[in-house]
């Protein structure tokens, strides 16, 4: 019997061999796809696997013909950049960003892993990324992947534009929050964060990215064609470096000028505070001594010693002024 469960065919001899397809891409079997079953064809198979999924698990392990040292490289959970040469066979790991199915990032970093052997391409996550979504749209706009090494460009090339992208992004909240500043608006301090939190994650990944690229060149048993793509997107990876470490520097210089503003605001308050504590404390020794409960006081039998009293107070308050004053001039 036969029993139908969403998309799944529970009880066919043939389940067991099913990976958790999230996309497959096979031009000798119409080119991209989206299903449960994996495309049956003599040329090039690109699978996407949701690593999640256990029986993405089972058919590395038993059916994909990989060696065996791939099914833990793709059932391992850390997000650290790795390759992996072995019976000819290419893994790299490469981090991205993570996204959520209601937002487009989580803020956190995870990892795509990538399979390159002869007819065979597969990539696989744990947790939703940026990346496969733009090598997936690569695709489906008539992205032509014949072999081995066209699938790794445009894997680096779909990583890159993500990467570009949120430059672009947190460049422009740099931008806009430089043109807040120049208005007298301070921007929220809230979206500095999150760009310094952005860049920091995009250089992080961008110095994986290129030290595991510089690894590909070096190891001598990488195909000379995939090596030349490594050579050629390690130039490009390494600008875009230079890029994250650029808008860097112009968070850090914001920081610095709302800092200098903040400083010389409590400045002003405090100076504007110790003035008024300058002027009023004469004023307040005049009336505290009048305010003694003592025999021999002035001007207690006169019907004007109030008046007296006052004009004193408000006159040191004067007198105090124009030397703190004098002072300052002086210190100009």
């Amino acid at each position: 019997m036969v029993t139908t469960v969403g998309a799944e065919t529970v009880g066919a001899p043939a389940v067991a061999r099913w990976p958790g397809l999230v996309w497959s891409y096979a031009p000798e079997a119409g080119g991209l796809a989206a299903g449960e079953t994996p495309p049956e064809c003599e040329g090039l198979r690109w699978l996407h696997l949701n690593l999640a999924d256990q029986r993405s698990q089972r058919w590395i392990a038993t059916e994909s013909g990989l060696p065996p040292a791939f099914a833990n490289f793709f059932a391992e959970h850390d997000a650290h950049p790795r390759l992996l040469i072995e019976g000819g066979v290419v893994g790299l790991v490469l981090q991205d960003l993570e996204r959520d199915f209601d937002r487009k990032e989580t803020g956190r970093i995870g990892a795509l892993r990538v399979a390159i052997a002869p007819g065979l391409v597969v990539t696989g996550r744990h947790h939703p990324l940026l990346t496969p979504d733009a090598m997936r749209r690569r695709l489906g706009d008539g992205g032509d992947v014949a072999c081995g090494k066209t699938a790794l460009d445009l894997i680096l090339a779909a990583l890159a534009d993500t990467v570009s992208a949120r430059i672009a992004e947190g460049t422009d909240t740099l931008l806009a929050a430089e043109d807040q500043l120049l208005a007298d608006r301070p921007p929220d301090n809230r979206t500095l964060i999150g760009v310094r939190r952005l860049t920091t994650q995009l250089h992080r990944i961008t110095a994986g990215l290129r030290a595991t690229l510089h690894r590909c060149e070096s190891a001598g048993a990488l195909p000379l064609d995939l090596q030349e793509v490594t050579e050629r997107y390690t130039q490009r990876f390494q600008i875009l470096d230079a890029e994250i470490v650029a808008a860097q520097a112009q968070l850090r210089l914001l920081r610095e000028e709302l800092d200098l503003q903040a400083a010389q605001k409590t400045n002003r308050i405090l100076y504007f505070l110790s003035v008024v504590t300058g002027i009023m404390m004469p004023a307040t020794l005049v009336t505290g001594f009048f305010g003694m409960n003592t025999s021999g006081l002035p001007f207690t039998a006169g019907s004007h010693g109030t008046f007296i009293a006052t004009t004193i107070a408000c006159a040191s308050a004067v007198l105090t002024y124009v030397v703190l004053e004098r002072i300052r001039s002086g210190e100009r």
